[in-house]
Parts: structure tokens; sequence; C-alpha cells
């Protein structure tokens, strides 16, 4: 039986229509031969923004990051929740379900979540950057289970990850369904659209 729905953030909820990616442009400038290493550990820590992070790292020769910081509040400012994402949350409540968020983001992109309203929705919510711990880190989940007081095969992971969000939940024996938006063949965990998902609980139900 599933008693709680937990929801990735970024691609599933909330989208950027607006993302010049300044973490990773930051990381190919002071470490251009492991980049993905430095943004990496933008999510596992706290930050205000990029000369924050800069800061944090101990880089001193980094230059002017006004830039990186400009695009950052820019892309951030663009974030917009995606259609029939808060009436699905909303029904899914009314359901009884409890709702969880699991989040692997830098500090600065917590903000939408709150402006937006969607923590509302929410019993509890994790973000990297706040436990410094990510998916597909097994014990995200375990902790996001834990905070809600559900068995993790009581709890389903939605998201557009297959490796983090699909992969990663199941790894930790929670149920998943992968959102692809442009699927041409969903269904068996797959849904194009968060409208589909209360559909999904009753195969969920059924197939256990």
């Amino acid at each position: 039986m599933i008693r709680a729905i937990i929801f990735d953030l970024y691609g599933t909820l909330i989208q950027l229509d607006r993302d010049t990616h300044p973490y990773l442009r930051f990381a190919r400038q002071i470490h251009p031969a492991d980049p993905k290493e430095v943004t990496r550990r933008s999510l596992l820590i706290t930050t205000r923004d990029i000369t924050d992070f800069a800061d944090r790292l101990g880089v001193t020769q980094a230059g002017d990051l006004t830039t990186f910081d400009s695009d950052l509040r820019r892309d951030i400012e663009s974030s917009r929740v995606f259609g029939h994402a808060s009436e699905v949350l909303a029904h899914l409540r009314e359901l009884g379900l409890m709702l969880g968020l699991i989040s692997n983001v830098a500090s600065p992109y917590k903000e939408p979540f709150y402006r937006h309203h969607l923590d509302g929705h929410f019993d509890f919510a994790l973000f990297s950057c706040d436990i410094g711990l990510r998916k597909p880190d097994p014990e995200i989940y375990r902790k996001m289970a834990e905070s809600l007081e559900v068995e993790l095969p009581e709890a389903l992971m939605v998201g557009d990850s297959r490796t983090s969000d699909y992969n990663g939940a199941r790894n930790a024996a929670m149920k998943a369904v992968h959102l692809q938006r442009h699927s041409q063949d969903p269904g068996g965990g797959v849904i194009r659209n968060l409208e589909e998902l209360p559909a999904m609980l009753s195969y969920y139900s059924k197939s256990g």
C-alpha cells in the first residue's frame, strides 16, 4: 500500500525558462579537468551564491564572479511551476497521502520552492545542500521515509531522472515512477505528465 509520494523538484515540479548553468561554468573555470566534481560539491554545502561557494572552496584566483552570480539570480527568477502540478499535489493530499520532496540542489535554487508556495503541499522536504547527501545515495531515501514515518516500500518516488529518482529509489526499496514528458511509450512505471500520476497509484497497489 502506498502511503507517501516523494517528489523531485527541478524538471518535475519546477522548470527554469532560463538556465545558463552558472555553477558548471564556474567549475569549468577553476577545475577544467573535472568540473563535475566541483558542481557535485555545490550540491552538498550551504552557500549564498557562487562567490560564497568560491570562498568555501578556498578559491582565490577565480576572478570577477559577478557575472556568474547575476546569471544565477536571473535563472532562478525565471522559474515556474509546471502546469497542473499544484492541482495534482492538492489532489494527492485529499487522498490522504503524505508528501515529501527530495532535491539535489545548490542552496540558491531552494528559493522558488517557497516563492511559488509549493512548500505548503508538503509534509517534509530534504535538500541535498542542507544535509550533505544527494540522490542516488540510499541514505537520503531512508531519511525521507523516517521523516514521514513510513516504511520504504510504502513510499513512491516521482522524478525525471532515471538514475536519481527511479533507479536510486528502487535500489533503496522504494517504489518509483519515471517522469518522461516526451516518452513515446508510457506505462509500466513511466508517466508523461503529473496528471497521469494518480492513475499510477492503482497500478502499484495491484502490483505490490
